[in-house]
């Protein structure tokens, strides 16, 4: 019929229909014919390898003749696509090798035109005409690129590439834009980016913009709670991105308060035992008042690096491992230290401990003491490697 079209959506999730009518695939929608027809609608009327199809979709598994299961899983869609809503047609070719998703009707792919877009960003050279295009590609990106497939290696490398493609646009947009001073684009357009890849550095231009746009409660608001996170899980660990934060942070401000006032917003919330936790640039800030007032004598101090260890004494490599282990380290310096000691995620398996007012004989005791509960609540295995890295005279 005239003016309809075939639709894939496939950022952020799977959809396909045929004008009003949609292409289900039913319980087959992680099925490999249904992966075939997703992966030739990458590039919709394009030719593809057959064996590099064959690879992408077959390639991970214990397939004895790749080329025999390819061909079954074409029947299979040739199949489907007969009783679909799709108008009668040829819509499989195959031929030299050669394999495409063709046909007569009009066809469209959000990935396809998000690649033509990136192509026509980077052959533009007029500065607005590229700023429209970037905006265009950030309304098309929806997510992931099929996250219920997310396990499979073909989507894996096919969602870093477009997730490329994103980011890139994404920040000459933003770039872009704050020469312009239009902080309210960006804030919409970083908001989207927060929403689809949270704590990988874009609320840094959101907090921005709000601050900017005088909304400072939800820039507060926003800045404490990736700080939360920072602190919790780890991030913004580049130097660049550190000072980012930071400089963020500075400009914070508070509307015109009592003392009162102040003192609650200073003061910590419900204050627990053990260790205080802080985020990494917080913790750098009492380290450098530290090192400042031991120049004026009266004040010892030592910083350790806990490093978490695997079941062979090695430094832990696994981020998930890291990630429950850290849960566990945690503890220890919240039941086992005073409440005058610091400590903060550097890495996923590294820790740095800042105790205060301690003698320089009883330092080693600290990673001992350490180390052990650690192991209690690991069962009596792992461990932790505790290193001094200063006492006040080191660095």
């Amino acid at each position: 019929m005239e003016g309809k079209k075939l639709t894939v959506k496939m950022l952020g999730g799977f959809s396909a229909c045929y004008g009003e009518e949609v292409l289900t695939f039913g319980r087959h929608r992680e099925s490999k014919f249904c992966q075939l027809f997703q992966l030739l609608m990458t590039r919709p009327g394009q030719e593809f390898g057959k064996m590099d199809v064959a690879e992408s979709l077959y390639g991970r598994e214990e397939v004895e003749n790749l080329n025999a299961s390819l061909n079954n899983t074409i029947f299979r869609l040739r199949r489907y696509l007969e009783d679909s809503p799709l108008p009668t047609g040829r819509y499989l070719v195959l031929g030299g090798g050669r394999i495409s998703l063709v046909g007569e009707i009009e066809t469209e792919s959000d990935v396809w035109n998000l690649e033509e877009l990136f192509r026509e960003f980077e052959q533009e050279r007029e500065g607005q005409r590229k700023v429209e295009l970037c905006k265009k590609a950030c309304d098309l990106y929806q997510g992931e690129f099929l996250p219920q497939l997310s396990n499979e290696q073909w989507v894996i490398e096919r969602s870093r590439h477009y997730q490329k493609l994103y980011f890139g646009m994404l920040r000459y947009l933003l770039s872009s834009l704050k020469e312009e001073g239009d902080y309210r684009s960006i804030e919409k357009v970083a908001a989207q980016a927060v929403s689809l890849y949270p704590y990988e550095g874009w609320e840094i231009w959101q907090i921005d913009s709000l601050i900017a746009l005088g909304r400072q409660k939800e820039a507060q608001k926003l800045y404490q709670k990736t700080a939360s996170y920072v602190q919790e899980i780890g991030g913004f660990l580049s130097k660049k991105q550190q000072a980012q934060f930071r400089r963020i942070g500075g400009r914070m401000q508070q509307p015109e308060g009592t003392g009162e006032d102040i003192g609650r917003c200073l003061m910590e919330n419900g204050a627990g035992q053990g260790a205080y936790a802080c985020t990494l640039p917080g913790f750098s800030d009492c380290f450098r008042m530290l090192k400042r007032i031991v120049k004026r004598g009266g004040v010892q101090f030592c910083l350790l690096l806990c490093t978490i260890l695997d079941n062979n004494g090695h430094p832990a490599s696994s981020r998930e491992y890291c990630r429950k282990q850290g849960e566990k380290l945690r503890a220890t310096f919240q039941t086992h230290l005073r409440q005058g000691d610091i400590y903060t995620k550097y890495s996923e398996g590294q820790y740095l401990l800042l105790c205060v007012g301690v003698e320089r004989e009883n330092i080693p005791d600290i990673g001992m003491r350490i180390d052990m509960d650690y192991r209690k609540r690991c069962g009596g295995r792992s461990g932790i490697n505790c290193r001094l890295l200063d006492d006040g005279e080191i660095w």
